[in-house]
């Protein structure tokens, strides 16, 4: 499968941080980040309607102490609107599936999504994107 389409290369995050309880939360830590590493105001649109999919497959990679090897896991998650999801929504979801696993990892700063092409046999009608990361 070849890569065909990097989605939110500009936002900044590291999934250092434990869970959120909400996405009001995440978001002012999401845009307090970005403003502290980048030294100006954050500008993009975070709430509005980003990607036009009720569901996705997000996979990632993590080392794994106990197979001794790194492990792809993939997951689902759904538009909270089964229409779409904001920037805000997919990384705050995201952030919630993979903050446990990574944040003890070297690679564990968000550079954005890849979507894959290519057959899905669990999922065939969802799309998958892998969460790229980076230390």
């Amino acid at each position: 499968m070849e890569p065909t389409k990097t989605i939110m290369k500009g936002v900044l995050w590291n999934f250092e941080k434990n869970k959120f309880d909400s996405l009001k939360d995440f978001k002012k830590a999401l845009i307090r980040y970005n403003e502290t590493i980048t030294g100006d105001p954050f500008k993009l649109s975070l709430e509005e309607p980003f990607l036009l999919k009720p569901e996705i497959m997000v996979q990632y990679a993590h080392w794994d102490d106990v197979e001794e090897d790194e492990v792809e896991p993939s997951f689902l998650i759904k538009a909270n609107d089964k229409k779409s999801f904001s920037r805000v929504e997919l990384l705050f979801k995201v952030h919630n599936e993979v903050c446990e696993q990574l944040k003890n990892e070297d690679h564990k700063f968000f550079e954005g999504f890849d979507l894959w092409e290519g057959e899905n046999p669990n999922y065939p009608e969802t799309s998958l994107y892998f969460l790229i990361l980076g230390s």
